[in-house]
């Protein structure tokens, strides 16, 4: 999926008008700019731009080299060693012939009828604004929605989950954009886990798993009750629910999920950050708990001497 720039067809039209209205009797002059512009604007057409062209492509290929026949026969001229060059009409020389420019009026009203046509199945739609989201933004950088602070701590997983939930939610795609949106907090959700119960890389089968587990932790500091309960929440009213085909969500219900799974996935974040800075968890002191999570190395060894002296005799 591409963006075009709309406004790129309103340029071809100018330009192709210009060259339409130019009178049959012109001067060399009156015609060097219009011809150019035209000229320059079926290129931009054959190359794909705006968009690349069906049925109408050989009706384009025609009118660039009627185009070009009159571009040749008055505004270049070859040298002796067979060279063709660019040149400046003679602001003396003879107005055109009829015939000249009748083919290349002809070609042009030929293509336009086919580029009519043509358009009339093309995949152009409007995709309308949901409530206070620009829709560009929606489209293509949905995770910019996350603070500068704390957006190191979101895993790129996360990001990449999050920017699919705003792309589906401006395009209406309502159910896929809410799976995506607990994808993404899951991709957090793992993160956190890791770094509150201190193992790396360990993930678990479902979001029950993790809010239990997160509730038995012990130390210092501890996951926030308010950040579990709203993610048992978001479990029960719409992760697990948007797991079964027969469960369609409508705008409100994804627009709801969206806002609530940004709100989860900036806590949880803030958290990771704060603990982070703060030197890391500090498992309780246990048989097989005897270091600090994403802390210090000074403050994991005095962890580690502690726990050692509490087995003494």
């Amino acid at each position: 999926m591409e963006r075009i720039n709309s406004f790129s067809f309103y340029g071809v039209g100018k330009e192709f008008q210009a060259l339409e209205t130019t009178r049959d009797n012109a001067s060399p002059s009156d015609l060097f700019w219009p011809l150019h512009q035209a000229m320059a604007a079926a290129e931009r057409l054959l190359e794909g731009k705006p968009i690349p062209l069906g049925i109408s492509h050989a009706k384009v290929v025609a009118l660039r080299d009627q185009m070009t026949a009159v571009w040749n026969n008055h505004f270049t001229e070859v040298d002796a060693a067979g060279k063709r060059t660019a040149k400046f009409p003679d602001p003396n020389a003879a107005v055109l012939t009829g015939w000249e420019l009748y083919w290349v009026k002809k070609a042009l009203t030929e293509f336009e009828t086919v580029f009519a046509e043509e358009m009339k199945e093309a995949a152009t739609y409007f995709v309308p604004r949901r409530g206070i989201y620009w829709t560009p933004a929606l489209v293509d950088t949905a995770d910019e929605c996350f603070p500068l602070s704390i957006v190191g701590h979101i895993p790129q997983k996360t990001r990449e989950d999050w920017k699919s939930a705003g792309r589906c939610l401006a395009f209406n795609l309502l159910s896929a954009s809410g799976f995506h949106a607990a994808r993404a907090v899951e991709g957090t959700l793992e993160a956190y886990y890791q770094l509150f119960t201190g193992q790396p890389g360990a993930t678990l089968k479902t979001w029950y798993e993790y809010t239990e587990a997160l509730t038995k932790v012990t130390g210092s500091p501890v996951p926030q009750a308010k950040t579990i309960a709203e993610l048992d929440q978001m479990r029960t009213d719409y992760r697990n629910p948007i797991m079964h085909p027969r469960v369609v969500l409508t705008e409100p219900d994804a627009r709801m999920l969206f806002a609530n799974g940004e709100s989860l996935i900036i806590a949880m974040a803030q958290e990771i950050a704060d603990v982070k800075a703060q030197g890391g968890v500090q498992l309780a002191l246990a048989p097989n708990a005897t270091k600090t999570i994403a802390g210090s190395g000074a403050g994991q060894g005095a962890l580690t001497n502690a726990a050692s002296a509490a087995k003494a005799p």
